[in-house]
């Protein structure tokens, strides 16, 4: 990892006493987390970043001295839960950056820029999902092409009737994960069946991935593509700016990401991304492991 030396902890320890969030951010954060809102995101413009240097072309190339843009991103994280990583995800780090890659143009992953991602709930097949996402631009994309869509369940469930809202809750799918033992994109049958709403019925949780979901029956795919369609027709555009800090309730949204030029220059976009879990104690307790790393366990 490009912090060298430094441990995350001791990091994670800096941003909670020293993080630049104002007053006045920290209680929008707080009160994200508490309430959260209708369309599923937070949006904290013009946060201070410091010194960035120009976006490497890969990751062997990533090196960044000035940590003010880690330690605001931290700080906005531990406001939201305990901050969490994947082994698979940039190889364990548990602060993602994300830039273009010549060799990953097409990928299905943040890392691509030639190929749009579909809306989808981050790491939906997984047993243990983020709560949020928080992604703080360093450098936007120099042509202002690269778009994030969000959808928000709320939005969704003013579009659809109570019948398929009903069924949305019993209709269950098989979310395969597109993790392997070290590595992303695959498509790996876990046997893991969910269904796409849960929880309170009066507001209920979304998970959703059409490119990993599979269906019991031709009127369950019809559903996936209903409710892809829905999706997209009430999903909100947002162009990030350098300095712009979004926050996404992945229980509550579903995001994409358009496809975008990359110049490979110096100037391409640059956004770091950090996941935050609310329940880390409970996972603790369950699993006797306290790592903030979170492996993929097969079910049972």
């Amino acid at each position: 990892m490009y912090l060298g030396s430094v441990s995350f902890d001791a990091l994670l320890d800096h941003a909670i006493r020293q993080g630049d969030l104002s007053a006045a951010a920290i209680a929008d954060i707080l009160h994200f987390r508490v309430f959260g809102n209708a369309q599923g995101f937070l949006l904290l413009p013009n946060q201070d970043i410091g010194d960035v240097p120009a976006t490497p072309a890969d990751r062997a190339a990533l090196a960044k001295p000035d940590y003010h843009s880690e330690l605001l991103l931290l700080q906005a994280t531990a406001l939201l839960g305990d901050p969490i990583g994947y082994p698979q995800e940039s190889n364990g780090s548990l602060i993602n950056n994300f830039f273009p890659q010549a060799g990953k143009a097409r990928q299905l992953s943040s890392d691509s820029f030639d190929t749009e991602l579909e809306l989808h709930t981050e790491n939906a097949f997984h047993e243990v999902p983020p709560d949020f996402l928080a992604l703080l631009c360093l450098r936007g994309a120099p042509r202002d092409d690269a778009v994030t869509y969000i959808a928000s369940v709320d939005k969704i469930l003013e579009v659809i009737d109570a019948e398929t809202t009903a069924l949305l809750f019993e209709e269950t799918f098989n979310f395969l994960s597109d993790y392997c033992l070290g590595e992303k994109n695959c498509r790996i049958d876990l046997g893991r069946y969910q269904t796409i709403l849960y929880g309170d019925k009066t507001r209920p949780y979304l998970r959703f991935d059409p490119f990993f979901m599979l269906a019991r029956s031709a009127q369950a795919q019809r559903l996936i593509s209903e409710i892809r369609e829905i999706a997209w027709s009430v999903a909100q555009p947002v162009r990030l700016q350098t300095g712009d800090l979004l926050i996404l309730d992945n229980r509550r949204a579903i995001h994409a990401r358009s496809a975008f030029h990359a110049e490979f220059d110096g100037s391409d976009r640059w956004l770091q991304r950090t996941f935050a879990i609310c329940h880390q104690r409970q996972l603790i307790a369950e699993t006797g492991e306290a790592s903030r790393l979170i492996g993929l366990r097969r079910p049972a």
